[in-house]
C-alpha cells in the first residue's frame, strides 16, 4: 500500500517536473535581472526550472541504476544502463547557472562543474538573434556563455554588453531601445 502510494507520488512529481521543464524551455522568462549593490547584474533561471531539471536527471539516474542492477548477465541492459547514467552526468553538468555581468567580466557560475569567465576585452564574437532569445558570447580560447530564454531580462543583458563592448559590437547586434532606455534610467 505504502509502496504503491510512493510510486504514484513519484510518477505525479515526474509529470509536474517534466511539464515545468518544458514550460521553462519553451516559454521566455519574463522575470527581471537582479542588480546587486556592488554594480553587478545577476541573471538567474527560475528556481522551479532548476529544481525540475535536477529532479528529472536524478530520477533518470535511478532508472539507469535499475538497468545496471537487473541486467548484469544481459549486455544490452548494461549498455542501456550505462548510456542512461552517462546522460545523467551530462544532464547534471548542463544545469543552467547564474550569469553575472560585472564591471570587468561576464561570468557564468554553474551549480556543478567549472565556471566560465570572459573578460570584456577578451570577447571575440557576439551572436545575438534579432527575433530569438539566444545570445552567444564567445571569448578567447573558444569559451562560451550562452544566454537563452531560461534566463530573465534579455534587454538588460544586451544593455550590459552594449555598455562594455560598444566599439566592438557586430553590425547585426539587436537594438532594443525602449527597454534599454528604461534600464539606463534605472542604472543612472
Amino acid at each position: 500500500m505504502i509502496t504503491a502510494m510512493i510510486k504514484s507520488t513519484l510518477a505525479l512529481l515526474w509529470c509536474i517536473a517534466f511539464a515545468s521543464l518544458l514550460i521553462g524551455l519553451l516559454k521566455q522568462n519574463r522575470g527581471s535581472a537582479t542588480l546587486q549593490p556592488n554594480g553587478e547584474v545577476h541573471f538567474a533561471p527560475r528556481w522551479w526550472f532548476v529544481c525540475s531539471w535536477v529532479f528529472i536527471t536524478i530520477r533518470m539516474g535511478f532508472i539507469g541504476s535499475r538497468y545496471l542492477r537487473s541486467g548484469l548477465n544481459d549486455r544490452l541492459q548494461v549498455a542501456i544502463g550505462l548510456v542512461v547514467c552517462v546522460s545523467v552526468v551530462v544532464g547534471l553538468l548542463a544545469v543552467p547557472g547564474t550569469i553575472k555581468a560585472t564591471s570587468e567580466a561576464l561570468e557564468e557560475v554553474r551549480w556543478i562543474g567549472r565556471n566560465t569567465k570572459i573578460r570584456w576585452a577578451e570577447i571575440e564574437e557576439i551572436d545575438a538573434e534579432k527575433r530569438g532569445s539566444t545570445v552567444t558570447v564567445v571569448g578567447s580560447g573558444h569559451r562560451k556563455i550562452i544566454f537563452t530564454n531560461v534566463y530573465p531580462d534579455r534587454p538588460r543583458f544586451l544593455l550590459a554588453i552594449t555598455q562594455h563592448c560598444s566599439n566592438d559590437l557586430p553590425p547585426n547586434f539587436p537594438d532594443e531601445p525602449a527597454s534599454a532606455d528604461e534600464y539606463r534610467d534605472i542604472v543612472s
